[in-house]
């Protein structure tokens, strides 16, 4: 009864081994085919590039009014979105905020932890860095594994943040301007006994004069 107990655990144990291999590996392939459409507007398009870059300046000095915001957005040729809890006029000025600093050299604000692209783009480095230990190897083994796992996860924070102090080496914000905002609730439930509704937020730039 003991060994059959024993037996039963054991072949558990490895079958759940087996599923975190096999979602890991499955996550890795999904990430070779999709994050790099995702993150090659950020490499290509200087537009994009710019967004990105006042997006993260916008973040960065609303929290240091109000602390962590929980904000996210994504970056477009014409501007970015932000979506999160925040009053619209706080959001504007801390974009005029954000990009006023910019052009004074503070390139610290280029730089956010939650960037969407980076991350991604991380998670694509630590994605091959899985597959190509697990193909590298002879076998599949416990091991293999468990090394695969551990340099995918400490690779992708450290390539996130180098990807991200890049950003405003080759960004050029001197000639960006804000044009507006437009925000509306993300749903269309409206707030009840005072509790706040998380709002869209699409701040539109342009580039000249």
């Amino acid at each position: 009864m003991i060994l059959l107990f024993f037996g039963l655990l054991l072949v558990t144990i490895v079958l759940l081994l087996m599923l975190v291999v096999f979602g890991f590996t499955l996550r890795a392939l999904s990430s070779v085919l999709l994050i790099p459409r995702q993150a090659a507007d950020l490499f290509t398009n200087e537009s994009v590039r710019r967004n990105e870059v006042l997006k993260h300046a916008t973040m960065n000095v609303i929290e240091e009014r109000f602390g962590p915001s929980g904000l996210n957005g994504v970056s477009r040729g014409e501007g970015f979105t932000l979506d999160g809890i925040a009053p619209p006029d706080i959001v504007l000025l801390a974009a005029q905020e954000g990009l006023l600093r910019l052009r004074a050299g503070e390139r610290r604000l280029a730089i956010h932890r939650r960037c969407v692209t980076a991350i991604v783009s991380a998670g694509l480095l630590g994605a091959l860095a899985f597959l190509g230990i697990l193909l590298g190897t002879d076998r599949m083994s416990l091991l293999n594994v468990v090394l695969a796992v551990m340099v995918a996860n400490a690779l992708a924070p450290f390539a996130g943040m180098l990807l991200q102090k890049l950003l405003p080496r080759y960004t050029d914000v001197s000639d960006l301007h804000i044009v507006g905002l437009a925000g509306s609730p993300l749903s269309e439930q409206r707030a009840v006994a005072g509790s706040p509704v998380r709002e869209h937020f699409e701040i539109r730039t342009r580039v000249g004069k």
